[in-house]
């Protein structure tokens, strides 16, 4: 579409986003997103909960820097009351914050008369009612299996359905384990986009084992160590970038001391991961689960040389670029031959990785990503009425303003010593 006709028939499009911080795929992911269509001149505005964390503030600069207009919303509980984050405060405290942010969504929705509604994540319910409330479409960004802690939402799925003029879902294996769970709806496709700008990697002077993310127990980074305990008569070492659970740090810690392994590092979290990252480096990802698994795209953008465990994520993510080795979750001695196989073969390996940068770079952009859903925003279908507007004010109506401002108070105080404690 002509930029001249762009303008005239720009679109106000308003996120609902889950953390409103960078440390969580869903969050990046759609974020490329969002900067994507202020570029095409969308206007584009994003709503997170206010969680009080100074990691905020540098999602906020990022955000306003590209063009998003964004708003932190104050919430005792941002998401459904049965998803993970436990249930802070009392019943009635937390539906006051639920009614209080639907009301303040449909007030941001009149104010800049908002096109379309995005939820990002299943995880939130409040963006679907306020759109159903106003009368506007509203779209579902799934990134989550509904198994695990994410189970609770198999008992939405007809309320997702039902206040849905869309949903998407990651590619692979979640689109298609959702693709028969609505009767109103399609499951459609989107890939999450990650922006890494490939770079010439510092010259290595040793090999190492490297495995970039947090330390956590779904991430199975205890895995890795197993594996890398029989590769010690190797002269190569263990490096883990990212943050990690205190738990979990030590739980890998004590392995590491009570079986004496020695040549393993943890850096913690860097600003910029892959910078520290070398030549001679491989990539080895063991997670128990994935969606999609956005750290296998930017090792292989980065031409480095990578091993995947085989869960639903890695999976889908492998099908779509054909690029690094899968080994079996679980499988201790697979894994640590195949690691010891890709360090004996380094240089070819590494050779077939960097021949492989360009081509995956032209495959993986962010209009082909989000194809799907940039489709729906610019042509949404004809708009069916929801049921619930009927409830709107119901819904979105608290108490008076002065009683507003002194429980919003109390509540922070609350949610503060919640999230310390």
């Amino acid at each position: 579409m002509p930029i001249s006709d762009r303008m005239e028939s720009m679109k106000t499009v308003l996120f609902i986003s889950p953390t409103g911080t960078f440390d969580n795929g869903a969050e990046i992911s759609i974020f490329n997103l969002m900067r994507h269509l202020v570029k095409q001149n969308y206007q584009v505005i994003n709503i997170a909960p206010d969680l009080n964390q100074a990691q905020q503030s540098d999602y906020v600069q990022k955000c306003e820097k590209n063009g998003i207009i964004v708003d932190l919303f104050p919430a005792l509980k941002w998401w459904w009351e049965e998803a993970p984050g436990g249930l802070p405060g009392t019943d009635i405290e937390r539906s006051f914050y639920y009614r209080h942010t639907i009301g303040r969504l449909r007030e941001k929705i009149q104010s800049y008369h908002v096109d379309i509604v995005l939820t990002n994540t299943v995880n939130m319910f409040q963006g679907a009612v306020a759109a159903a409330c106003e009368g506007i479409p509203h779209y579902w960004l799934i990134h989550e299996f509904p198994e695990n802690e994410f189970s609770y939402y198999l008992e939405k799925m007809d309320f997702i359905d039902e206040n849905s003029d869309g949903i998407f879902a990651v590619t692979g294996s979640l689109c298609a384990t959702l693709s028969d769970k609505f009767s109103h709806h399609q499951v459609k496709p989107f890939t999450p986009f990650t922006e890494i700008q490939s770079s010439k990697l510092e010259t290595g002077h040793k090999q190492r084992i490297v495995s970039v993310g947090r330390l956590t127990e779904r991430k199975n980074q205890l895995e890795l160590i197993t594996a890398y305990q029989d590769l010690q008569h190797l002269d190569v070492e263990l490096v883990f970038i990212g943050a990690w659970d205190e738990d979990y740090k030590v739980k890998c810690d004590t392995y590491i001391k009570k079986n004496k392994i020695e040549g393993i590092s943890f850096t913690g979290q860097l600003a910029k991961p892959w910078e520290a990252l070398t030549s001679q480096d491989i990539c080895v990802f063991t997670s128990q689960m994935e969606t999609f698994g956005l750290v296998y795209v930017e090792a292989i953008l980065n031409g480095i040389p990578v091993i995947l465990s085989e869960n639903p994520g890695h999976q889908s993510a492998y099908d779509l670029f054909k690029v690094g080795e899968i080994y079996q979750l679980g499988n201790i001695s697979e894994l640590s031959q195949m690691i010891q196989q890709r360090l004996l073969n380094f240089d070819s390996l590494k050779a077939d990785a960097l021949e492989q940068v360009d081509s995956l770079q032209n495959q993986y952009t962010v209009a082909k990503s989000y194809e799907q859903i940039i489709e729906a925003i610019d042509s949404p279908k004809a708009y069916r009425s929801k049921s619930i507007r009927h409830l709107a004010n119901l819904l979105s109506t608290n108490e008076y303003k002065s009683r507003l401002s002194r429980l919003e108070s109390k509540i922070r105080r609350k949610l503060r010593q919640y999230l310390k404690g």
